[in-house]
């Protein structure tokens, strides 16, 4: 469990807070859909019993809830600073977040701290590219409303 809290929550805010001098806006914004996004469904899954978080306490929600405020939300946000504010092709953007994403899944499957009952990594590759799609869509609706950059 330590593990999973050091490289999945405590690792990428020390990232965040990088992020947050350069772009705070992301934080009032899309790291906080990105964060629901990611308990919604992590936690649908767990509970329908697609995939474990191994190593982690007997209460359900702490299953994933470091990964989901921590990895999953610096994901988004990194994601939408690169998209929004470095103003980098997406069809890369996509494909380094989409990409890293499922290899660093694929990494906790090989380790051990993820375990798929019904479940694979091509279904988590799709469920990137859904979540990330959103993001995506959500900033460029933000663009729009002059909420970035």
């Amino acid at each position: 469990m330590a593990f999973i809290i050091i490289v999945g929550f405590v690792l990428p805010w020390i990232t965040g807070i990088y992020l947050y001098r350069k772009a705070p806006k992301i934080f009032f914004t899309t790291a906080p859909i990105t964060a629901l996004i990611a308990v919604i469904s992590n936690q649908s899954g767990i509970h329908i019993g697609f995939w474990k978080v191994n190593h982690m306490p007997s209460v359900m929600l702490l299953d994933s809830l470091f990964l989901d405020l921590g990895i999953f939300t610096l994901a988004g946000a990194w994601f939408t600073y690169a998209l929004v504010y470095k103003n980098i092709n997406p069809f890369w953007v996509y494909s380094l977040f989409i990409g890293g994403m499922t290899c660093l899944e694929g990494l906790a499957l090989l380790k051990g701290t993820l375990s798929y009952d019904e479940w694979s990594l091509f279904y988590t590759f799709l469920m990137y590219v859904g979540g990330f799609l959103v993001i995506g869509r959500i900033s460029k609706l933000l663009i729009k409303l002059n909420v970035f950059p």
